[in-house]
């Protein structure tokens, strides 16, 4: 057991390495690439030959099938957890993808209230997406005035929820409701108001502001047909009209949902960064590095009963390095002090030792088909993290020339690997 404690510490120990490079020193995208994906081809052939055939060759076909499917799941699961507290923020491309869901998520919830306002469902789903980052909520009470006749118009409304009267001269003179909209007159003509709006319940609206109206009308001709035709034809539709865009409605949202894309720039996206971090996520970040590791940690305390597996422990060695240098960083951009940080890596180091040691613990005290179904465990951790974390981050750095770093890595391992088979 201190044997396999010691390689736990050994493999672990890039670790803590890769937390004081990325708290000091911020290496190019290309060296940041090439040492991760290098590290992913050492794993998967160091996964191929020192944990599946070992599972195989203890239990048979079934123990490797349930481990892999099992460690994948569970490895899936924490890892999306751990995510929504601010793990998102260890990697770069797991920071892009956590962003592009969120931005979907808020997308798609602005979608399910503006997709019954008639403007909106004639317009091309694609210039919808553009629309929707420039809409503001808006909430108003009974009897709240919107504007006032004469005021200079600077945005118009699309209702949600609620209604309002349209009053000219003190006269009421039409009332509005769900899926219309309002003020649009006055930014297309540049004229004033020419009547008031006032709420007569309360209501829920998007505005669109008149700095942002101005581009959408350049860039989106059919958003301007569109209020053209409101404007001609306000009230005025058949019932097989209203039928036949209720059939459409659905397949125009998913439409518009697969056009979003993250298109931020540096400064929105440190805005939406910071309003989803708190003070969990330095914690988070820590638990997510520790989920990708402790599978790699128990597969070497499983393993340490043999000659010392060189192929393996380059391996995790070299997939550590560049995690927690970028894991480390994550944390400093949060607002972690560099104690804290180094600390905390410290840490994970002495607890990915004691992994490996239960991992010993486990290997001397189980049956084979225990054993066999433990490795398999491990390894479908491990090709989950690879897969979803390591290659993914690696190209999002590196691009298509990262390729080659995976294919010399995976040589490398297999090299190192070919004494021991």
């Amino acid at each position: 057991m201190p044997h396999a404690f010691f390689l736990g510490l050994l493999g672990a120990s890039s670790l803590f390495i890769g937390a004081l490079l990325g708290v000091y020193w911020k290496p190019s995208r290309i060296i940041s690439a090439a040492i991760m994906a290098f590290g992913s081809g050492t794993l998967l052939s160091a996964l191929a030959f020192d944990i599946t055939l070992p599972s195989y060759h203890g239990g048979g076909a079934w123990p490797v099938l349930v481990g892999f499917l099992t460690g994948g799941g569970l490895f899936n699961v924490l890892t999306r957890y751990v995510d929504r507290l601010g793990g998102f923020l260890r990697k770069p491309a797991s920071r892009r993808r956590f962003l592009f869901q969120r931005r979907q998520a808020e997308t798609s919830a602005v979608l399910d209230e503006i997709s019954h306002i008639e403007v909106m469902q004639r317009i091309p789903p694609s210039e919808a997406q553009a629309v929707i980052p420039l809409l503001r909520p808006m909430h108003a009470e009974d009897g709240d005035v919107l504007f006032r006749e004469g005021d200079i118009g600077d945005w118009f409304g699309m209702i949600v929820k609620g209604e309002v009267d349209i009053c000219k001269s003190g006269q009421k003179i039409s009332q509005l409701g769900p899926g219309e909209v309002f003020g649009e007159m006055a930014l297309l003509t540049g004229d004033r108001r020419s009547a008031s709006v006032v709420a007569r319940s309360p209501i829920d609206l998007y505005r669109l502001n008149r700095e942002h109206f101005d581009d959408l009308m350049t860039r989106s001709p059919h958003l301007a047909r569109a209020l053209s035709r409101v404007l001609a034809k306000r009230l005025q539709s058949t019932t097989d009209i209203r039928v036949k865009a209720e059939k459409d409605l659905q397949a125009w949202r998913r439409m518009a949902l697969d056009s979003v894309e993250l298109d931020l720039s540096p400064a929105e996206e440190q805005e939406m960064i910071q309003s989803l971090v708190k003070d969990a996520a330095p914690f988070a970040i820590w638990v997510g590095t520790l989920i990708d590791n402790v599978p790699e940690a128990i597969a070497i305390g499983m393993s340490a009963h043999m000659a010392i597996n060189h192929s393996f422990l380059l391996a995790v060695f070299l997939s550590n390095l560049p995690e927690a240098l970028s894991s480390a960083r994550g944390m400093k951009e949060s607002g972690t002090s560099v104690k804290q940080i180094l600390s905390l890596w410290g840490g994970q180091v002495i607890l990915c030792g004691l992994c490996a040691a239960g991992g010993s613990i486990l290997q001397m005290h189980s049956s084979p088909i225990v054993l066999s179904l433990a490795q398999g465990v491990s390894g479908g951790a491990i090709l989950a993290m690879i897969a979803s974390t390591m290659m993914p981050e690696a190209y999002e750095l590196g691009g298509g020339s990262v390729s080659f770093s995976t294919i010399l890595g995976f040589l490398t391992g297999f090299m190192l690997a070919l004494p021991e088979l």
